[in-house]
This record gives structure tokens, C-alpha cells and sequence, in this order.
């Protein structure tokens, strides 16, 4: 979100794979004044154009910006999806990017591959993009929490009237948890943080088209 914040008013901006209704989270950019078109495989999600990411029927230097967040685990092939992208943003446009790591397979309709930082670098770098920024969403302690809180909701799911109380309970204890996680996962300084880099829920990538 920080990052979009930084989108000049008036900007095309191609969300790809976004919802025009139903949006989950805090991540709407509608709010900032930009010229969006919503492409998405599903009808359902009411986007401007329906189709396959890896098959976009937009012309060349079309987007100043493209996101594309929580799409690429459910494509075969993320690598033609980010040809793609880059195929449609203009020279020196970006794209931000946001990917799952470690947490839960999870379907809509399919759930396909965890990429590392280290492919996202190597992919961007082989597609044209440059300026790669790379950043963890949550680390160690968060994905521990995720973890516990995806056993809680698993294991309650043949109780009875017990069940919304405990998971109420439990989100609200889960939720300070997480938050005083993403606390101690931001510290990086830490040095008894050292072996547990190699943790994180998430990517966050932004890059820019060369």
C-alpha cells in the first residue's frame, strides 16, 4: 500500500488479478485518484476485462503501473505472466507485486508453486525489469502465529456452539500476538534474529521496467 501512495493522480494503473468488489484487506487504490482497469479470469469479481493474465489483449506501453497481488502462486506459469506485464507498462513504469510464502495452500481455484526471493530477482532481472526491491511480509514469528491461528480454525471445525466463542477468543489473543510478532519480525537488527531470515509469510516486490 505504501508504495502505491507514491502513484501520480491520474495514472493507468492495470490490477491484475484484482477485485473490483469484494476487496479483501486494507489494499484499495481507488482512493488516490487513478485511472484503474481491473482484469481478472473470473467474471464473477465484475473486472473491466475478463481474460488470462498470460494472455492480455492490452497494446504495448499501455500502464503506467501494474499491481498484481496474491495472483502469481495460482498461475502454472508466472514467468508469462510477468512477460506480460511487462509487455504493457510503459518505459520506466513499475510494478508492485505481492506473493505468499510460507502459509497455507489455499485454492481460487488453484494453488501452484512458493517462489523465493531469489527467483523473483532472477526472473524480474531475465524479463526486462530492473530497480528490483524485495521486502518480507512478516517473518519468523508472524508465519508461527499464522500457523497456530490455521490449526485453531482446523481443529474446531466439528464443535458446536463452543466453536465461534473460542474463535473469538482466539482471533482477538491472536491478533496482539501477530501484532507484537510483526513487531519483533521488523527489528532486523537483532542478531538472535540472524537464523530466522530465511522465514517470512510473504514478498512484497516492486520493480521497474528498463
Amino acid at each position: 500500500m505504501r508504495h502505491a501512495q507514491s502513484f501520480e493522480p491520474g495514472s493507468r494503473v492495470l490490477d491484475l488479478g484484482g477485485n473490483r468488489i469484494g476487496k479483501r484487506g486494507l489494499f484499495d487504490i481507488e482512493k488516490f485518484g487513478l485511472d484503474i482497469t481491473y482484469a481478472n479470469l473470473s467474471s464473477a469479481k465484475k473486472p473491466d476485462v475478463v481474460s488470462d493474465a498470460a494472455k492480455l489483449p492490452f497494446k504495448p506501453d499501455t500502464f503506467d503501473y501494474v499491481i498484481c497481488s496474491e495472483l502469481l502462486e495460482h498461475v502454472m506459469d508466472p514467468v508469462s505472466v510477468i512477460h506480460e506485464i511487462h509487455y504493457g507498462l510503459k518505459k520506466r513504469g513499475i510494478v508492485l507485486i505481492c506473493v505468499p510464502f510460507s502459509v497455507a495452500i489455499h485454492g481460487d481455484p488453484s494453488d501452484y508453486g512458493r517462489y523465493t526471493n531469489f527467483f523473483w530477482e532472477d526472473i524480474l532481472s531475465s524479463c526486462g525489469f530492473g530497480e528490483i526491491l524485495i521486502e518480507n511480509q512478516g517473518g519468523f514469528w508472524s508465519v508461527l502465529v499464522d500457523m497456530i491461528r490455521h490449526w485453531t480454525y482446523s481443529k474446531t471445525k466439528s464443535w458446536g456452539k463452543e466453536r465461534a466463542m473460542t474463535l473469538k477468543v482466539a482471533g482477538t489473543t491472536l491478533g496482539l500476538i501477530k501484532r507484537k510478532a510483526i513487531k519483533t519480525d521488523d527489528r532486523r537488527d537483532q542478531p538472535r534474529q540472524k537464523d530466522l531470515v530465511g522465514y517470512t509469510t510473504g514478498f512484497g516486490v516492486k520493480a521497474c521496467k528498463l
